[in-house]
Parts: C-alpha cells; structure tokens; sequence
C-alpha cells in the first residue's frame, strides 16, 4: 500500500466500488432478479418551533431589519430569512431549505465585502442572534456564532484575556474564523483559526457534527469554512494572556506624488523587517495622504524605535502615543459601525517589496489621483508563518509576510461608477503584473480563478470536504467551492 499516493488510493476505492456493482449485477441476472434500488427519502418540512427559528418572507415587518447589511452597495432581496437561536434551529433552517429546494448562504456579522451573506432568491441563515459564550477552567471560550468583535472583547478583556482577532468592532466572529483571520497580535499568536480547538457544524443536509483535535473537517474550517460546506454554530478558542498595554507610533505625510510615496513605501518594507513579533504596522496611502501605524505592546521596543525613526526623518509629522490600557487602547481601532458605500478587496499577497516594484508606480499614481480611493499594505509574518500551524489548517498564504488591500467609500449612489472604475484599474494592473494570491476574507467578484487564489495548494482537500458535507451544492454563493 505504501506505493500508492493519496490519488491512486482514491481512484482504487471508486474503480473497487465500481467493479463490485458490476459484479452484484451480473450475479442478480445470473439468479434471474432484479438488483434492489433504493431512493433517498424525500426532504420533509420540519416542525419550526419559535423558541429554535423564525421564518420570514418579504411581507413581514422584520424582514426589512434582517435584510440590513454594512455594505450599502449590495441590496439584496432573499426568499426567506431563517432567524436561528440555536444549533436546532440552523438543523431546521437546512432541511427547510432541502424541502423548498433552495439554496442557502450563511450571514453572522454581516460584513462580507461581497455580499457573500445574502441572496436574491434563496434562504438566509442568520446566526446574529446566538451570542452565548462560556469559558472552561483552562481559559478556553466556547462562542456561538452571532457573535461580534466588540461583544468578544467586552467579554475577554475584563477577565485580561485575548485571542488574535480583528479590531472592526461589527465584524462577526464566525466569518473572520473561517477564512483565517488576522489583527494586531497574529504575529506573536497566529491567525484566528489557529486558536480555534473545536466546532459544532450543521452540514448541508442538517446533520450535526462536532469536530475537535486533527478532524479534517477542524482543519477544513481554518481558513477555508466560509458557506462552503456547513454552517458553524459554536467556535471554542484558545485565548491568551492580554498585555497590559499597548502603543501607537503614526508618521504621516501630505500632498504625496509618485516618486516619494513610493519611495516612502520602500522604506517601510525595508523596516518592518526589523519588527518584533509583538508589533503590527500598516501602510495606508489615502489619495495624496500617508499614514503609516505601527503598534506594539511589549517592552522590546528596539525594532519599532529604529522603524520610527527612520520614518519620522522622512514624514512631514510624528507622533508616538502613550501607553494605554489594552481595552481603551482598541476602541480606537473600532472604525465605522454603521452601513455605508464602499467596496473593499485584497490587493494581493507579497513577500517583499520587489515583488510589486515593476507596477508599484502605476498604482500609487491611480491611487493619489482618484478620489475616495486608499491603497493600505499590513504586515503580517511572525508566528502566522508556523509549521504546526499550517498541518492543522487550510490558509494557504503563511509564506506572505505582506497583506494588501484596495478601498474605496463614496456618499451616494451616483459616484458609484467612478469609483468601481477606478478600484478595477488598479486590481487590473496587479493581475498584469503576476499578483494571484489573495486573502478569502477580503474577496473580489471579479477575481480570475478566485478558488486558486484564495486555497491554493488546498482547493482539492476543500472540494473533498465539500463532497462529504454538502454534495448537493445546497449552501452556496457566488465564490463558494464548487463541487
């Protein structure tokens, strides 16, 4: 058996149960009868009972509350709206959804770039409403997936306890888990998902799974989990000792051309570098503005001084802000927590600077001469970069130690082509240049072979998993794995 890879296992197992139907039947005709056939039962309507679901339909007065996304560019209009209060009800969700015959997708925080957490003629499973959280003696947290980023610190921090998560106060748990996640302490920790330890799962047939320690499904969830293959109801994390400050160090610099915002970004590649594994940075070009943010919240302070130093001589202000308590300290990078226009997507994936310097010019010129248009680079690296962490999970990207993003916000409707034009001008120019990884959290629906670009090495694992859970193609959106 040692001869054969993974592959040819498969295909033994198929040809196997192939040749044996085969065989039954020619042995049936042999006796003179005929093989029995047997039919999946057909779906039946499962009793909705309040206390687990609520099911509602363009006419009821909820609905409208329910539809509310924070992306205002993407309206959409679902079937019907399941609003589920537990693990039962998102069972009852699924196999209505089976006997409707409708396709399903999945909204917690609501936040997808996308619009990946609505429809225009299928079933919303909303989650929002399952916030329960309980702690265990070794300070692992068991979340339902309705939670939030805000609710999650309100909850872990008083208790001087951490995970390595996001700081977009309204960004919901679940997504952020499922597709990797990242934030200011992911270079000491990991992504998100590699604290995830455990999940209960409702499949795409209402089945319930719960999977802990080296399942495949676990592994399928870290980074590849987002309504592909099952809806989440409850994450248990690992959490961590919080810090007892943290700090911010900004340069900025105004009325930019090309030559020196490119030179300034040159010049934070080449220094953060020299970070420690407590510190993040970011680089965020605004139009003709720079922000750089770096933060950290250890004493090893030698790396960030050097980097902000070397900047500081470069930006025309620097300021270095104290060290405040951690609770205080993220509610500054809490953002916007109400709807508005915008539209967001990775820019790519990087390992250094070169890797972009042929078209880097282009960019920065669309990006300071386009309105309403920002081209933010953040640091990653560090422990995300962990093999043990890479066997337990599918984020395909752990070798990147840079992570872009493209934003654009507008007020009203009518600057909305404009500023899409101008969004694609600049992806369009990165695709040219050979830019093809990217982050799954942050998708663009005109991404060319977007399951490459966002599993890599891992599409035919997730397939598989996809195969087992959902081998209808129940659970579904446009940039979900296809069988």
């Amino acid at each position: 058996m040692s001869n054969y890879n993974r592959r040819d296992f498969a295909k033994l197992i198929v040809l196997g149960g192939i040749g044996y139907t085969i065989f039954s039947c020619a042995e049936d005709a042999k006796k003179g009868t005929t093989p029995e056939i047997t039919k999946e039962a057909a779906p039946k309507m499962p009793e909705l009972l309040p206390e687990n679901i609520k099911l509602y339909q363009k006419a009821d007065a909820e609905y409208q509350d329910l539809t509310v996304r924070f992306n205002k560019r993407i309206q959409q209009a679902p079937t019907y709206i399941a609003q589920c209060f537990n693990t039962q009800g998102v069972v009852d969700a699924v196999q209505f959804a089976n006997f409707k015959d409708l396709k399903v997708v999945v909204k917690s925080g609501g936040h997808s770039f996308e619009g990946f957490s609505s429809t225009n003629d299928g079933l919303v499973v909303d989650v929002s409403s399952m916030k329960k959280m309980e702690w265990t003696p070794d300070h692992s947290l068991t979340v339902e997936t309705g939670c939030i980023l805000k609710e999650l610190y309100n909850e872990m921090l008083p208790k001087r306890r951490i995970l390595p998560s996001g700081s977009c106060a309204t960004v919901g748990i679940a997504g952020l888990t499922l597709g990797g996640g990242y934030g200011f302490f992911s270079r000491k920790y990991g992504l998100t998902c590699d604290s995830l330890q455990a999940i209960t799962l409702v499949d795409g047939k209402g089945k319930v799974h719960h999977e802990s320690g080296t399942s495949a499904i676990l592994k399928a969830c870290k980074g590849g989990g987002n309504g592909n293959f099952g809806i989440v109801t409850k994450m248990k994390f690992r959490t961590y000792q919080a810090p007892s400050f943290f700090q911010a160090y900004r340069c900025k610099s105004y009325k930019l051309d090309t030559v020196r915002a490119k030179s300034l970004l040159k010049t934070w590649f080449r220094y953060t570098n020299k970070l420690p594994k407590t510190a993040f940075s970011a680089f965020v070009l605004n139009g003709k503005t720079l922000t750089i943010l770096i933060t950290n919240y250890a004493s090893d302070n030698k790396g960030v001084m050097e980097m902000y130093n070397a900047l500081k001589e470069v930006s025309d202000k620097a300021t270095i802000g104290s060290k405040r308590p951690l609770a205080r300290a993220l509610k500054t990078f809490y953002g916007v927590q109400h709807s508005l226009y915008f539209k967001n997507a990775c820019a790519g994936l990087y390992k250094d600077f070169a890797e972009i310097e042929g078209c880097i010019d282009d960019v920065i010129s669309k990006v300071i001469s386009s309105r309403g248009l920002i081209y933010q680079v953040n640091t990653l690296g560090g422990n995300i970069n962990s093999e043990t962490s890479e066997k337990r999970s599918v984020y395909p990207h752990r070798s990147y130690p840079y992570l872009s993003e493209l934003q654009s916000y507008w007020d009203k409707p009518s600057q909305e082509a404009s500023r899409l034009a101008a969004f694609q001008a600049v992806q369009d120019r990165f695709y040219k240049h050979g830019i093809r990884a990217h982050y799954r959290n942050y998708p663009d629906i005109n991404f060319k072979d977007f399951e490459t670009a966002y599993y890599g090495k891992y599409l035919p694992e997730l397939k598989a998993i996809k195969q087992q859970l959902d081998p209808d193609n129940r659970i579904q959106h446009p940039q979900s794995i296809s069988l």
